[in-house]
């Protein structure tokens, strides 16, 4: 079986530098990038405003060292808060930033989120918990560059009791109430984190290679999964660049280093046993057959609402589908800087003069059915990718359900 995606829109020289990172939610696609800013492209307008689209995304200025993360949380709260977004960045100085975005006015609210000592932290990776029951707080997680991970829970409300204790009223009050934290071994890059809300597990990827999984609700570690490199090249990087659980939550994938290739391996959740690689066949004399996903390293992963499907992206300038039951990949899309619409808007060297002609592609987001408009597009997911020469690429898949 395979899978057919076409280009549906694209804007070159989105950012002023190298964009890192995407969050998709349903009004907006989310990019954070190198020249410190985060950018807002309406999902409705893609199509129609294609040569407008520089000219009509919605931008904030978050800090002069770069942002390299982002996360956003969409959701509906009780107690008449209503529609709340919060976009969460991380920028090169180690801080983590907030901003509220308030769709009737289209402003960017910075929020402080953090306690004092939070705030020396050097954090590196962030990533929100939405949790689909309203009993159940949603939570927020990042990593720091010594291997801690901590977890907040995140309350849209302050709870006000009565003297008598029978009367309840609830004050708006977006804040962050520390859960804990989960300490390194040892003083390690905690490189990429991850959570499931459905089975309630948090997954921490480390420089050395290493997985922890641990339980969300106490914060005890449940399984550690070390990094599987290529037999003889011990030497070589086998750093966890992405960690990603299945929206079931009973799949954990992991994608590491192998010296200069990507590898993706597949863990079921339940007893944290290794099901698998993602591979495809080289024809290198230094390589295994089928040992690789990508001839380069794997930046990011994501996979479809259904669980079905996961993408992968990496340095070698291409964005992977995988069918997750096989294993096999059902769809490859090579990635040129030459298919940018705009042709002023086309950057085909960095400045240090080397070639993007096929760009290394950053970071990849799977979009639900219904987040786009135009025909076609309401019945079929997406995928959104950011690439190293400073651009967005929003793809459709064929067909229809």
């Amino acid at each position: 079986m395979s899978k057919v995606f076409i280009p549906i829109a694209n804007v070159g020289k989105a950012h002023e530098a190298d964009i890192y990172s995407v969050s998709i939610t349903n009004p907006y696609t989310v990019t954070c990038s190198g020249d410190g800013k985060i950018r807002l492209w309406s999902n409705k307008t893609l199509i129609q405003e294609q040569t407008r689209l520089k000219e009509i995304v919605l931008s904030q200025f978050v800090h002069q060292t770069g942002l390299h993360h982002v996360d956003v949380i969409y959701t509906v709260e009780p107690h008449d808060v209503g529609v709340v977004m919060i976009i969460a960045t991380v920028s090169f100085s180690g801080n983590l930033h907030f901003y509220r975005f308030v769709e009737d006015t289209k402003e960017f609210i910075e929020l402080d989120l953090l306690d004092s000592e939070m705030k020396k932290k050097s954090f590196w990776a962030c990533k929100w918990v939405k949790s689909s029951d309203q009993v159940v707080d949603h939570r927020f997680i990042a990593s720091d560059v010594k291997g801690s991970t901590y977890v907040w829970r995140f309350l849209s409300v302050d709870k006000i009791v009565g003297e008598d204790e029978t009367q309840v009223t609830y004050e708006p009050n977006l804040h962050f109430d520390l859960q804990g934290e989960i300490p390194s071994n040892e003083p390690v890059f905690a490189t990429c984190i991850a959570a499931s809300s459905s089975k309630g597990l948090l997954a921490t990827g480390f420089a050395n290679g290493t997985v922890i999984v641990s339980q969300l609700s106490t914060l005890r570690p449940l399984y550690t999964f070390e990094g599987i490199g290529r037999e003889g090249i011990d030497e070589n990087s086998n750093s966890v660049r992405s960690v990603e659980f299945s929206p079931a939550g009973n799949l954990l994938s992991v994608a590491n280093d192998s010296g200069s290739y990507g590898c993706v391996t597949l863990y079921e959740t339940e007893f944290g046993e290794r099901i698998g690689n993602l591979t495809v066949p080289t024809h290198s004399g230094q390589t295994n057959i089928g040992l690789f996903a990508h001839n380069g390293w794997v930046f990011n992963q994501a996979f479809n609402p259904s669980g079905e499907f996961i993408a992968t992206c990496g340095y070698d300038g291409k964005v992977r589908v995988w069918d997750i039951k096989s294993k096999e990949r059902v769809s490859t899309l090579h990635i040129s800087a030459t298919d940018i619409e705009i042709e002023s808007d086309i950057l085909l060297t960095d400045e240090n003069g080397d070639s993007l002609k096929t760009p290394p592609v950053f970071d990849v987001a799977y979009i639900p059915q219904g987040t786009l408009n135009g025909v076609g597009n309401e019945a079929n997911e997406g995928l959104c990718c950011v690439c190293m020469d400073r651009s967005v690429r929003w793809f459709r898949e064929a067909g229809g359900k």
